[in-house]
């Protein structure tokens, strides 16, 4: 019964001594963005809360006839800390998958800890509508548990664009402006 009482003490000791939120999962996240029809945006995938981080990985899903991948970039997180090995993956703009996103912190300690961006993608808005941006075979510290991950969505909106009418009375106005300019001018004498 005594070594029962004294383990369970020792176990409350510690958790006191831990610091408070120490034992937070790390949170990978994607944000909701609204673009409009033609633009071209990054999309920064972000970690929180990450401790001695070494190495993570994933895919992204999205809506090919809505939005166009084109690029994929490191963020500076990693590399803040030191030497890392970025893979940027592989873009599939027909199925709408970006997989095999990953990097790993190859440099003495400390292991990075913190938050920031870990990786940036770019995107083209292409039509109206929603593109879910799903994570999938997400890995932090080669484990696929230990931490959150949160998807984000790319809402594309049209532009507004002038009627004709608009642009007819613009015209009109400036043609005007252009033509009572040009009769203030005082005629030149020779």
């Amino acid at each position: 019964m005594t070594r029962t009482l004294l383990a369970a003490l020792t176990m409350a000791a510690l958790a006191l001594l831990q610091p408070f939120g120490a034992g937070a999962d790390p949170v990978l996240s994607v944000p909701l963005v609204t673009v409009g029809v033609g633009d071209t945006f990054m999309i920064p995938i972000s970690i929180t809360g990450a401790t001695d981080l070494t190495s993570w990985q994933f895919d992204l899903a999205f809506s090919p006839s809505i939005v166009k991948a084109n690029d994929v970039t490191e963020g500076p997180f990693m590399a803040a800390f030191g030497l890392t090995l970025f893979t940027a993956g592989v873009v599939n703009n027909v199925t709408g998958l970006i997989s095999l996103v990953a990097d790993a912190y190859v440099d003495l300690p400390p292991d990075p800890s913190g938050s920031g961006v870990l990786a940036n993608i770019e995107f083209t808005a292409l039509a109206p509508g929603l593109s879910q941006l799903t994570f999938a075979n997400v890995f932090v510290n080669d484990l696929d548990s230990g931490f959150e991950a949160t998807n984000g969505q790319v809402t594309v909106i049209r532009k507004a664009v002038p009627e004709p009418m608009t642009l007819a009375l613009l015209g009109l106005g400036l043609g005007t402006a252009l033509g009572v300019r040009a009769r203030r001018r005082p005629a030149r004498c020779s």
